[in-house]
């Protein structure tokens, strides 16, 4: 397992997630905060800092770049909605729509009871 969204940074192994030098008092690069994203969430892919996803407790739709990332005490990282007050982690975030299923493609052969 490489970073949850509350695993200590020194716990990341992944080659994508090369972020041990990290340091939470500079900002973040586009490309580290990415990193730390695709890692703490397990559930979903995130291709960039501008995919979208929808936080089922507050409701918003949210985008990679606004996510905010926090030292917590103890040296763990943590990543969170947005929203004031919202406690959401990666775990509560979802695709928008129906952007992760697969299109439905009806056989042509197929019988029904309406072509009789």
């Amino acid at each position: 397992m490489c970073l949850s969204a509350r695993a200590p940074i020194s716990s990341c192994e992944s080659p994508r997630c090369n972020l041990t030098a990290f340091k939470m008092d500079t900002a973040l690069l586009p490309e580290e905060k990415l990193a730390l994203l695709q890692a703490a969430d397990l559930r979903r892919k995130w291709h960039s800092l501008d995919d979208q996803r929808v936080c089922v407790l507050c409701d918003r739709t949210i985008t990679g770049r606004q996510l905010e990332v926090r030292r917590e005490p103890g040296g763990t990282l943590s990543i969170h909605c947005p929203t004031e007050g919202c406690p959401s982690v990666p775990s509560d975030w979802f695709y928008q729509g129906n952007a992760c299923s697969k299109p439905v493609h009806r056989r042509t052969s197929e019988a029904s009871i309406w072509n009789a």
